[in-house]
């Protein structure tokens, strides 16, 4: 239910802005068949637009909310299904719209019943090789479909032709199709008042291209008012007809005597571009999906064990020494065997810390490039004391000098973190995901980071240069 009563919002809001640039640019032009295809196609847009699905991806950072911006999103739309905003829709729509949308239809039936009973009653007769069905139901002249439909109690033979060319031109170019199409369109969209206006332009305009096509024939403008002018009277009883007398008034008449529109005036036509571009783009939707800086370049990776035995220098387990997932506030203690275990990410970088000893590094990604991928890792690492500069870490790490090039790894793939998350807040600064003054602190704090992440770089680079030597 909420997504028919969301489709006919989209297509009310497409109906009344096309419909703008035609009263706005074009209504008072005699392209009076570009003004036609505009009025279909505006119709028919109205109806598409918001069936065009255009999907964009947001990057939501979870480091820059309590939680992930995607989910919150998600529990939000969750709960506004069973909200009374949602109970009011779907009661409007059976309780209001459809009984409307069911009157309308049986309005349109009935017109139809009308015209065929006169159709089978009265009969089809020729003139001029013109269908044409008399009748004494209807004072006004109009034409549906193939058939011109008189009244012969109130037309005079001199007028006969006049009202038969003016009839002819609204069957030859198909205007019955645009009055089908806007009527059965109102039935949907009753409650719009630009479905009405629609329907009186187009209308309107067929009698400008009928009135064109009979002067175009050599009748005069003068004689032809009258003609016009004493069928005045009449009024408009069947929706889905051309009638003679629509929309007669000085206007009209002031329309047929109008030089013609230049060429050039016709591109104001063009309008309705930007109007599409916008509607487009108010009708697409975003897919939030989540952005952690801390995930490593968005890099997808698997979940896997580590089994460490910790020992010490003189090959004596290391009971109750801690590993801590960097970043992370997930870690583990060994046991009196010196052995903890952990399921963590190939992506992670492990910590081990005992009192009087140098913390030692287990990379992940270069266990994993030197082991091959498995679901479990034994490693044995044997920790150094304080003041030793060199140190071995067998399968995950090597001497000081790797250590050093392996925490210049780690800082260069940070500051690769801190440059992605600087582009996510650019990215939902342009957006106005959240406040200004939020993304400022942000931004400020990020610059604090990169510069104090630079000076550990250039002080790391500086000793492994000299360690080089």
């Amino acid at each position: 239910m909420e997504e028919i009563g969301l489709y006919l919002l989209k297509s009310s809001l497409s109906m009344a802005l096309l419909y703008s640039v035609y009263w706005f640019f074009l209504r008072n032009e005699t392209s009076f068949r570009l003004n036609r295809y505009y009025l279909v196609s505006a119709l028919l847009l109205s109806l598409v637009l918001p069936l065009i699905s255009i999907h964009y991806t947001v990057l939501a950072p979870e480091s820059m909310s309590m939680g992930s911006l995607s989910d919150s999103i998600l529990k939000n739309n969750e709960a506004g299904n069973n909200s009374l905003f949602s109970g009011i829709i779907r009661i409007g729509l059976v309780y209001i719209y459809l009984p409307g949308a069911v009157i309308f239809l049986f309005r349109i039936l009935w017109q139809a019943v009308i015209l065929f009973r006169l159709i089978r009653k009265n009969g089809i007769k020729f003139y001029n090789e013109n269908r044409v069905v008399e009748n004494t139901r209807f004072t006004l002249p109009f034409s549906f479909l193939n058939l011109i439909f008189i009244n012969p109690q109130h037309i005079r033979k001199s007028e006969l032709d006049q009202i038969i060319a003016h009839e002819k031109v609204h069957i030859r170019e198909n205007h019955w199709l645009d009055l089908l199409l806007v009527e059965f369109t109102s039935i949907l969209f009753w409650f719009n008042p630009f479905i009405w206006f629609m329907e009186r332009s187009i209308k309107q305009n067929h009698e400008y291209l009928a009135d064109e096509g009979v002067i175009a024939q050599g009748n005069g403008v003068g004689r032809y008012h009258m003609v016009l002018i004493n069928q005045l009277m009449g009024m408009e009883v069947i929706g889905i007809t051309n009638n003679l007398n629509y929309s007669l008034n000085a206007k009209r008449l002031k329309m047929m005597k109008k030089k013609k529109t230049p060429k050039a005036r016709a591109l104001n036509c063009l309008w309705a571009l930007p109007v599409v571009a916008l509607l487009l783009a108010a009708f697409a939707q975003p897919e939030y999906e989540k952005n952690d800086i801390y995930s490593g370049n968005n890099e997808i990776y698997e979940n896997v064990k580590l089994s460490c035995a910790v020992f010490d220098p003189n090959g004596d387990p290391i009971p109750g020494a801690t590993a801590i997932i960097k970043g992370k506030k997930t870690g583990a203690t060994t046991d009196a065997d010196g052995v903890f275990t952990l399921e963590l990410s190939t992506s992670d970088i492990v910590i081990i810390s005992f009192k009087g000893f140098k913390d030692q590094v287990i990379a992940m990604e270069k266990l994993v490039e030197k082991n091959g991928k498995s679901d479990l890792y034994k490693v044995k690492v044997k920790m150094s004391k304080e003041g030793e500069e060199k140190t071995l870490k067998p399968n995950g790490g090597g001497t000081e000098l790797e250590e050093l090039e392996l925490k210049l790894k780690e800082l260069s793939l940070r500051r690769e973190k801190l440059i992605q998350m600087k582009e996510n807040i650019t990215q939902m600064e342009k957006e106005g995901q959240t406040d200004q003054k939020k993304l400022d602190e942000k931004k400020a704090a990020l610059k604090e980071d990169f510069t104090a992440l630079e000076e550990q770089i250039t002080k790391v680079k500086t000793k492994l240069k000299a360690m080089q030597k």
